[in-house]
């Protein structure tokens, strides 16, 4: 999967300070993540509004949809 892939990726190239699985975790399961890009490329709305929509701060929504953007 190409987001297995990706995740990977980025975990090689952390600078650790703390161990892995420390930190906070994310608010939405992936399958959110994946809605919140669907919803936003259908919808188009601001990311701020997004953000309200899903629970999240507006950075984390353009955040997770410039991310999943890429893979699909």
């Amino acid at each position: 999967m190409q987001h297995e892939k990706l995740q990977t990726e980025i975990e090689s190239k952390k600078i650790r300070i703390d161990q892995k699985g420390g930190g906070r975790k994310p608010k939405l399961e992936i399958k959110e993540q994946v809605c919140l890009c669907l919803f936003y490329v259908r919808k188009m709305p601001i990311f701020e509004v997004l953000g309200l929509h899903f629970g999240i701060s507006k950075t984390e929504a353009k955040d997770t949809f410039h991310y999943w953007l890429e893979i699909l």
